[in-house]
């Protein structure tokens, strides 16, 4: 179920429509508000919407990171998988020989 959950991040009111539950929102509004305020405080001159693009940056970056880990993991349980089909038809066979003797 949709609701409309407010946070305030680097003192800006957002209203959010999420399915994810308010305590999950606040949760993740935090995390930006410490990393906004941190790059405000860590730089001088850094403005406002200058820390929110770096920290959009940061972030997107990371998940393009994680992308690309998830995609590895996927290609190895892949092969995993069709190494396990293939022993399990090995084992088959060895055991139709099995019987046979």
């Amino acid at each position: 179920m949709k609701e409309k959950i407010y946070v305030e991040i680097a003192g800006i009111r957002l209203g959010i429509i999420t399915e994810e539950g308010g305590e999950y929102v606040r949760h993740i509004a935090s995390i930006v508000e410490d990393d906004i305020s941190a790059m405000i405080k860590s730089q001088r001159n850094c403005s406002l919407i200058e820390a929110a693009l770096f920290s959009a940056m940061n972030y997107c970056s990371r998940g393009e990171e994680d992308s690309k880990k998830v995609k590895n993991l996927e290609t190895q349980v892949a092969l995993y998988q069709a190494n396990v089909n293939r022993l399990k038809k090995e084992n088959e066979e060895l055991r139709s020989k099995l019987a046979g003797v």
